[in-house]
């Protein structure tokens, strides 16, 4: 497949519904077998595997693993970090608002 029909692929969009019903194991399986297939050190794969670590990050709050979601939320930062605007049809800022609101409740 194509980047671009990874970026519409059931997996893909599934992901972003797992996430929002916060079914955090789910949304990484299946963001994880879009991952396996995009081009190595291609930045679609660096912003899957960001978002993967997101919702890592998500799951170990919820099991109240705060050490655990500290260091996903670094390596989800960084693998954002210089992306473009938008990728994969995301835009980037929508993964860093959630990110953020993952590391001000795990600050406190």
């Amino acid at each position: 497949m194509s980047v671009f029909d990874l970026a519409i692929c059931d997996a893909w969009t599934a992901g972003w519904t797992f996430l929002e019903a916060e079914c955090f194991w789910e949304a990484h399986e299946v963001w994880e077998a879009v991952w396996l297939v995009l081009p190595p050190n291609s930045t679609e794969r660096r912003f899957v595997q960001a978002v993967i670590q997101l919702a890592n990050a998500s799951l170990k709050e919820k099991m109240d693993r705060p050490q655990a979601v500290r260091r996903l939320c670094v390596a989800c930062r960084s693998g954002l970090n210089g992306l473009p605007t938008e990728v994969m049809g995301i835009r980037v800022v929508r993964v860093l608002e959630r990110l953020s609101a993952i590391e001000g409740r795990i600050a406190t």
